[in-house]
């Protein structure tokens, strides 16, 4: 059903009927007149540019606005979701961004068929405003949103990330050896065979198969001998180094030679280089965010001065790093997949950001409190390259409010994917949320202090763990320990 805008539209209309959907918008966007919010609120969404102050025109104008532009999926005039970012209609303000099942395509990519309207969908069932510059027809969704707490020095930065607008299909190596298998007994994997036909063989740019060969064809390179004197190392051996991934590189026939992937190289050198060429056009490694929206990302966080900056991300920056199943390494699609693009990501938000770090995430079904510690001495250490990373940062992972995901029907913790054996959990490696559940963040200003929670999703209390401990960690927002 991948690209198929009415099954969409269909499924959207069901989505925005939901009690549990209508419950969320009636508590942060409640029908009372008047707002609670105190702060201000800045991004993309006033149609005035990023950075730009949002401001409603009224507590029913936003309310309207929304249900003119979903009024064809049969909903009830009043009952759509009102424009989220604006504090006079929604007091407690929505900020959405999506992962895979809203994008239409279970571990979707960048090829999906009319992603432009599935965005649009998305945006609409969401709140977003209808002048946002998010909904610009040919870029993904990301966003800033500035919050302030009252004065200087108080400010926390949302920023949203969009994951899969400009997604690589996975890496070749993690489900080639898989793959094969499949190809050669597909009367014994009828789910799997037209996913691996489409990762070996039948399509992507060059016709030969789809999935990402450029993280293999570096790697390749960065094992040579000589190449760590090379003036190419950092862009395409080093993800802790602000120039990886920049220019175009691609790898030679010889497969020993690194050269930039210049208009010369299409006239010179078309026949042995076209597949690589083609895949190495964007960007001369397999992408989860894209070359343009590392950049920005940089951009953004070097340019705040923000206390705390909370990153959402639809797809799981750290997940378990070491499992491995039947397929091969990591589950499904999450970063662990695009481990060289999982290492700058993290390095990205701990060097460049000025205050503290959390990741907000999802996705696994489950909740629970991650820390990625600094340094050497770890067992992800090596994983991470944690050596390089400049201070904390913590991961919260909220999934899902609804009996529909969260839940294992009492599977066990120990020898499962979701036994922490790295110690990237700091309350235990089994402690965890399996049922209903929801994130918080608190921060306590007078005290600079932020508190990451989990709640149980029906009645909002603090969440006990599979192991009995409640789900809580506070860090100082001095230091980014935590307290």
């Amino acid at each position: 059903m991948a690209g198929n805008v009415d099954a969409a539209r269909e499924r959207w209309a069901h989505a925005v009927h939901n009690p549990d959907y209508r419950a969320f918008l009636d508590f942060m966007c409640p029908p009372q007149q008047g707002s609670s919010f105190t702060g201000t609120t800045t991004g993309p969404g006033s149609g005035q540019g990023p950075g730009a102050t949002l401001r409603g025109s009224g507590p029913l104008s936003g309310a309207a606005a929304a249900a003119q532009r979903l009024g064809g999926w049969r909903g009830e005039p009043g009952r759509f979701p009102p424009v989220g970012t604006d504090p006079t209609s929604c007091p407690r303000p929505i900020f959405g961004v999506w992962d895979d099942h809203d994008y239409g395509w279970n571990n979707g990519n960048r090829r999906l068929p009319n992603k432009a309207e599935y965005k649009r969908m998305y945006l609409d069932a969401v709140g977003e405003a209808p002048g946002s510059s998010r909904r610009g027809a040919d870029a993904g969704m990301q966003a800033v949103y500035s919050l302030s707490g009252g004065g200087p020095g108080l400010g926390v930065d949302l920023v949203l990330l969009d994951e899969r607008w400009y997604r690589d299909p996975l890496p070749c190596e993690l489900r080639r050896d898989w793959c094969t298998g499949v190809l050669a007994q597909p009367e014994l994997f009828p789910r799997h065979t037209g996913f691996c036909r489409d990762f070996l063989l039948d399509d992507g740019a060059s016709g030969r198969g789809s999935c990402c060969t450029k993280d293999g064809d570096l790697a390749a390179w960065c094992a040579l001998p000589d190449s760590r004197s090379s003036p190419l190392w950092a862009s395409a051996c080093d993800p802790t180094s602000a120039q990886w991934g920049s220019g175009t590189l691609v790898l030679g026939a010889d497969n020993r030679t690194l050269m930039g992937a210049g208009d010369a190289l299409w006239d010179t050198e078309p026949g042995p280089l076209w597949s690589r060429l083609m895949q190495a056009h964007d960007s001369p490694v397999c992408e989860v965010l894209g070359a343009a929206q590392r950049r920005w990302l940089r951009e953004r966080l070097a340019s705040s001065s923000a206390a705390l900056t909370l990153v959402a991300s639809g797809s799981v920056p750290v997940g378990n790093p070491v499992f491995n199943d039947s397929k091969g390494l990591c589950s499904d699609d999450d970063w662990t997949c695009y481990r060289p693009a999982q290492v700058n990501l993290l390095h990205t938000v701990a060097n460049v950001s000025s205050g503290c770090v959390v990741i907000l995430t999802g996705d696994f079904h489950y909740g629970d409190i991650k820390l990625i510690t600094p340094g050497p001495g770890t067992p992800y250490a090596g994983t991470l390259q944690t050596g390089r990373l400049r201070k904390p940062i913590y991961q919260i992972m909220a999934s899902g409010m609804t009996d529909s995901t969260a839940k294992h029907d009492g599977a066990p913790c120990a020898g499962s994917f979701r036994e922490d054996l790295l110690g990237l959990r700091p309350l235990g490696r089994c402690s965890y949320m399996d049922g209903p559940n929801f994130g918080m963040v608190e921060v306590d200003w007078e005290a600079q202090v932020a508190h990451l929670t989990l709640r149980d999703a029906s009645s909002g209390a603090v969440a006990v763990g599979l192991d009995g401990k409640e789900q809580h960690l506070a860090l100082s927002l001095k230091t980014c320990l935590p307290v």
